[in-house]
């Protein structure tokens, strides 16, 4: 039952997790509220952090007295997209800049096209296409680090199975498609989630992930502008990151895989998210996972949970990227990386573990589709 202290209560804390637990960032004056509620409910606590902007001014710190490019540390949007634009430069006969899309505060949606020479039989059909989007949740910094730095392996890696993983595809890598979100992380709010988009009553943000046109709006979603985490926007595609980049995607050709990062729950998911009923290549996309699985084992023996759809292994949840890439376009090998940690702080000196796993974890995701004769 809903009354004025709860519902103060509900709106002002900050909360994530799965059907069994959750994590909550309570801010002081709501902690006798809390442990009431708690209490009522019988419910098991544990204090994980006393004071979570300590963890914030150190990952700051940090970023402020780092200049050159790294993974060791967390940049902020205007450093990811130099990046990628001088590794445009660097690698010129292999990249080039594309964009998927702009912001509501007038960013691009900037990413890397990466595209080595034909192998033979190769010119006449197209190498098929391997999406990757990262960042579409604005807190989770892993992310984007993770994508840059599965970049900078493509183009840099001696090793001959990454090389062989780069000549395979056309690759096209987004790490930050929800930028004014990302930039605001940095800025102002480290656990802000949505676009930066103004309601009509004055409220901010989209959940990007709850905005793509299917079945939008059905679960764990919020028809409140004010919501901090679910608000699922006044229609499908309101934001203009959704719609923008839904159209990019529809334009590719020959597109394969379209892969996901967000963080954290070390899960492998498939679509789709609101149902428990499986698309027709469910055991092929499970075949194909549980390969890339195995793969990521040999740099983290802590294995990833799935392959599974979120509505079972999670919770259900409408509107996102993912399901509307396979419901819309009927792309066969779908999949979203909850990237592993127990919170969205991962070490900036551990992204290169991160970075290592998804590496083989991509590695594979191609193996196990060639075997299965995808291309």
């Amino acid at each position: 039952k809903r009354n004025n202290k709860t519902e103060i209560f509900q709106e002002s804390l900050i909360h994530w997790g799965s059907v069994n637990s959750s994590q909550i960032i309570l801010a002081p004056h709501l902690i006798s509220v809390f442990k009431d509620a708690v209490a009522k409910e019988n419910l098991q606590t544990v204090i994980l952090h006393n004071d979570v902007s300590e963890i914030i001014s150190m990952e700051k710190d940090k970023s402020r007295h780092n200049t050159k490019f790294s993974w060791d540390n967390y940049y902020d949007i205007n450093e990811i997209y130099k990046y990628l634009n001088e590794t445009r430069t660097s690698y010129s006969k292999w990249t080039e800049l594309i964009i998927g899309g702009e912001s509501y505060e007038g960013r691009k949606i900037l990413g890397l096209r990466i595209n080595t020479p034909y192998e033979q039989g190769q010119r006449e059909t197209g190498k098929p296409v391997f999406f990757i989007e990262a960042g579409i949740h604005a807190r989770e910094w892993i992310a984007p680090a993770v994508a840059t730095y599965f970049i900078n392996q493509l183009l840099t890696s001696d090793k001959p199975d990454v090389a062989r993983l780069r000549d395979q595809f056309d690759w096209r890598i987004f790490p930050t498609v929800n930028p004014d979100g990302y930039h605001y992380t940095h800025i102002a709010d480290r656990f802000w989630r949505k676009t930066r988009s103004k309601s009509k009553n004055g409220c901010r943000g989209a959940d990007p992930n709850r905005n793509w046109n299917y079945n939008w709006g059905q679960h764990s979603s919020s028809d409140n502008p004010c919501d901090y985490q679910t608000y699922a926007g006044s229609e499908p595609f309101s934001e203009v990151e959704t719609r923008t980049l839904a159209s990019y995607i529809s334009g590719i050709d020959n597109l394969l895989f379209y892969v996901s990062f967000h963080s954290f729950a070390t899960l492998l998911l498939v679509p789709y998210s609101d149902s428990t009923e499986h698309v027709d290549n469910y055991d092929e996309l499970v075949s194909i996972g549980q390969k890339a699985l195995d793969y990521g084992t040999r740099v983290n023996k802590e294995r990833y949970d799935g392959p599974g759809t979120a509505a079972e292994t999670l919770y259900k949840a409408s509107g996102g990227s993912m399901d509307w890439v396979r419901y819309k376009l009927n792309t066969r090998l779908v999949y979203t990386f909850e990237l592993r940690g127990s919170s969205f702080h991962w070490p900036a000196s551990r992204i290169w573990e991160q970075g290592e796993e998804v590496t083989q974890l991509m590695l594979g995701l191609a193996d196990g589709a060639q075997e299965l004769g995808f291309f």
